[in-house]
């Protein structure tokens, strides 16, 4: 990605972008002059040119044919910095009225491993009696959202079949302490909340792969919390034995037992 990739994304059109890297560093530029450096035909410019200076883009000096300077780039992010602090603020508090609303029942498909930590915090920040969670990715990130948890008194179980570090005084941890090593593909969040909520996503390797559901569906919510527990029951028996409990007489000869031991070999 470069930098004009990196402008379109703070609001730049395109040629917003050329022009503003055009005129950076430079000497005063008429539009003429500009329209030759970049090569775009002159009423263009103009155009754009004006929408850049409403929007403190660049600053001109008055004369017989005006000249353009690029706006300091401090003063331009700054700028941007303030405006979407105070439109995040606004629609926030614009969302909150829809808040309320909720669907009798309802299955939500989402992609991204940002989006599935994003929705992760929401939910929790709504916990009020049990939150349990399966992972096997780091999540220093919510460490906010577990400390205000265990601080209202919700109870917090986490799961994971690897290491798990960065921990939270006051949430009960299982590990079956595998290394996480550089070659770890991260490929599971599952939380179960109250009852009332559960989100189950997944990847296979990179984190843009990842998608998820989430879901009020009774069923769904039992399944995730089922799933979890049973790990966890299944952790504490080999502690206590010293020993996995697997053997012949547990297995049912099923594909998918066969994967998972050719995963874990």
């Amino acid at each position: 990605m470069n930098i004009l990739d990196n402008l379109e994304k703070l609001n730049f059109t395109r040629l917003e972008a050329q022009l503003y890297i055009a005129l950076l560093g430079e000497k005063p530029m008429s539009a003429y002059q500009l329209a030759k450096k970049v090569n775009i035909s002159r009423p263009s410019i103009y155009n754009a040119l004006d929408h850049m200076l409403d929007k403190g883009m660049v600053e001109v000096i008055p004369n017989e044919t005006l000249l353009y300077v690029a706006q300091e780039p401090s003063v331009i992010l700054e700028k941007m910095h303030f405006e979407m602090q105070n439109n995040l603020h606004k629609a926030k508090k614009e969302l909150e009225i829809y808040k309320g609303y909720k669907y009798d029942e309802v299955y939500l498909n989402f992609r991204g491993f940002n989006t599935a930590i994003y929705k992760t915090k929401e939910i929790l920040k709504e916990a009020e009696g049990d939150v349990y969670i399966n992972v096997d990715c780091d999540i220093s990130c919510l460490s906010d959202e577990l400390n205000c948890l265990v601080q209202k008194g919700v109870k917090v179980v986490v799961f994971s079949f690897y290491e798990i570090e960065n921990r939270i005084e006051g949430v009960r941890y299982f590990s079956h302490k595998r290394s996480v090593k550089d070659s770890h593909i991260h490929t599971r969040l599952m939380i179960a909340v109250d009852n009332c909520i559960a989100l189950a996503a997944n990847g296979n390797g990179s984190f843009e792969t990842w998608s998820g559901i989430v879901s009020n569906n009774k069923l769904f919510i039992r399944i995730i919390t089922e799933h979890i527990h049973n790990d966890i029951y299944m952790l504490k028996i080999r502690d206590k034995y010293g020993k996995e409990v697997y053997d012949e007489y547990l297995y049912l000869n099923t594909d998918f037992e066969k994967r998972n031991r050719e995963e874990e070999v």
